[in-house]
C-alpha cells in the first residue's frame, strides 16, 4: 500500500473505490540524497511516519491525514534520522485546512506552530519559500513541469522506511490524466506526479512531505504536500499531492495571525 499511512479502512476504500489506496510514505525508484547538492534545511521528520516542510520560524507545514502523530518527536537536520545532533522541535498547536476533507483527501494540508521560533542561524535549518498562485498561473506547476520529492518512505510498495533521506524527479501531471485513474477523485486542491509506467513515486513514510519545483530564481519552492496514491509507482497511479498555490491564502493568513 501507498501514501496514506493513516486513514481508515473505511476512507481508503472511499477512494479511487479500492482498498489499496493509502497515504504516502516513501521514495520509489529514488537516490539517496547528497546534503551538499540538494537543499534538505526545510525538511523534517515528524514521528518516523510522516515529513513536514519549514515555511517559517515558527511554522511547519505538513498533510492533515497524519495528525494522529503530530504528539511524535519533530526533528530536523542533516539527511540521517538517525545520526547525532539532530533539531528537536516542539508543537505549540495544529490547525487543519478549514475545509479538509479527510476521507476524500480534500484540502489535505495541516500547518504546525512551533513553540518556539527556530533559529536557523544557530541550527543550521531554514524555510522554504511556497508556491503561490501567480507562479502557478504562469505555468510553474504544469504539467510536463519536472517536481522532486524528498522521504524517508519506503523505497517499494512492500518494503521498510529509510533513515536516510532519499529523492526522485516526477513530472507534474494534468488533473485530467490523473482522473482518469481515480475515477475523478483528483479536484484543484491536489496536484498528481509520475510515469505512465510507474516505477518512480512517494509512497509509505513520506506522507506530508514536499514536493518541490524550480522557481524563477533558481531555488527551489515548495508545490505541494505528499498526500495518497494507489499502491506505490504502479503503472497510471500518479502520486497525488495537496496543491499548495490553492491554500496559499489560506497559509499565509494563518501564519500571520
Amino acid at each position: 500500500m501507498k501514501k496514506f499511512f493513516y486513514v481508515t479502512a473505511l476512507s481508503v476504500m472511499a477512494l479511487a473505490n479500492s482498498s489499496q489506496s493509502i497515504a504516502n510514505d516513501k521514495i520509489v525508484g529514488g537516490i539517496l540524497v547528497d546534503p551538499a547538492a540538494t537543499n534538505t534545511k526545510y525538511i523534517v521528520s515528524i514521528g518516523g511516519g510522516c515529513a513536514g516542510s519549514i515555511i517559517s520560524p515558527k511554522w511547519i507545514l505538513t498533510a492533515a491525514h497524519c495528525k494522529s502523530i503530530f504528539s511524535r518527536a519533530i526533528t530536523g537536520g542533516g539527511v540521517d534520522l538517525r545520526g547525532a545532533g539532530r533539531v528537536k522541535l516542539e508543537i505549540k498547536r495544529s490547525i487543519i485546512h478549514p475545509d479538509n476533507i479527510a476521507s476524500k483527501f480534500v484540502n489535505d494540508f495541516a500547518l504546525l506552530e512551533l513553540k518556539t521560533p527556530i533559529d536557523f542561524a544557530a541550527t543550521g535549518l531554514g524555510a522554504i519559500t511556497l508556491v503561490d498562485p501567480a507562479f502557478a498561473a504562469a505555468g510553474g506547476i504544469d504539467e510536463g513541469v519536472i517536481a522532486t520529492v524528498l522521504g524517508w518512505g519506503a523505497t517499494s510498495e512492500s518494503g521498510s522506511t529509510s533513515s536516510l533521506l532519499r529523492k526522485v524527479d516526477v513530472p507534474v501531471v494534468s488533473n485530467k490524466r490523473a482522473n482518469a485513474a481515480y475515477n475523478g477523485a483528483i479536484d484543484s486542491t491536489m496536484i498528481a506526479a509520475g510515469y505512465d509506467e510507474g516505477k518512480k513515486d512517494s509512497c509509505q513514510g513520506d506522507s506530508g512531505g514536499p514536493l518541490t519545483v524550480v522557481g524563477t530564481d533558481g531555488t527551489d519552492i515548495l508545490a505541494g504536500v505528499v498526500s495518497f496514491g494507489q499502491g506505490c509507482a504502479r503503472a497510471k497511479y500518479y502520486g497525488i499531492y495537496a496543491n499548495v498555490a490553492s491554500a496559499h491564502a489560506w497559509i499565509m493568513k494563518t501564519i500571520a495571525e
